[in-house]
């Protein structure tokens, strides 16, 4: 639960830095954050795991948990990148994105 809470904060806070960047026209800035952002969106459950991991923790399955966080994120980032116009294209690619980063996530630590 931790990993969650601390995965949380940060893109929370990133959000609302990403806004405040917007908003003062601090281009540059806010590409970094959103760029994080879709990073952080598309590769949650690696991004949880990895918490987990440097945390010691095992308390939730980082890969599930991150690929249901990452599902509405990602339709979040759809509607972000068509200039906040819902579009069913957009939306399912960016679910698909997120279930490919998410199924080779999968796969990867099964190999291991």
């Amino acid at each position: 639960m931790r990993a969650l809470g601390i995965y949380g904060s940060l893109y929370i806070g990133l959000f609302i830095l990403h806004i405040v960047f917007a908003a003062n026209d601090f281009e540059a800035l806010f590409q970094i954050v959103a760029t994080i952002l879709v990073a952080m969106t598309f590769l949650c459950g690696p991004a949880l795991w990895l918490i987990e991991s440097v945390l010691n923790s095992k308390q939730i399955n980082s890969t599930v948990h991150g690929y249901v966080l990452s599902l509405p994120l990602s339709v979040g980032i759809a509607y972000a990148y068509t200039d906040m116009h819902f579009e069913v294209g957009a939306s399912l690619i960016a679910l698909s994105l997120t279930s490919l980063t998410h199924g080779v996530w999968f796969f990867f630590l099964r190999a291991k």
